[in-house]
């Protein structure tokens, strides 16, 4: 069964899974975001040497967070469309 042979709701539904999954990869994004800005905002108060550590901590999980989120987004795409396939068989 193609996309274009589904009822409206379940294509609607499919959509809305693919709407979910980018917006759950921009939540992880926006997340990783904030915690470099922070950690940028941290490196400007320049006082004690225990700061710094925990800017460069913060830089490092937010990238993490990001990095995990692109990797969650394609695995999650790609599952999708895996579902997506079997249910036109």
């Amino acid at each position: 069964m193609k996309k274009e042979e589904l009822k409206l709701t379940d294509a609607l539904a499919i959509d809305r899974t693919y709407l979910a999954n980018q917006r759950t990869l921009l939540s992880y994004l926006r997340t990783g975001l904030y915690l470099v800005i922070a950690a940028l905002a941290i490196f400007q108060l320049k006082d004690e040497n225990e700061i710094t550590i925990a800017a460069w901590y913060m830089i490092g999980v937010g990238a993490l967070v990001a990095l995990i989120g692109i990797v969650n987004y394609f695995l999650m795409r790609r599952k999708i469309k895996k579902s997506y396939s079997e249910s036109e068989a």
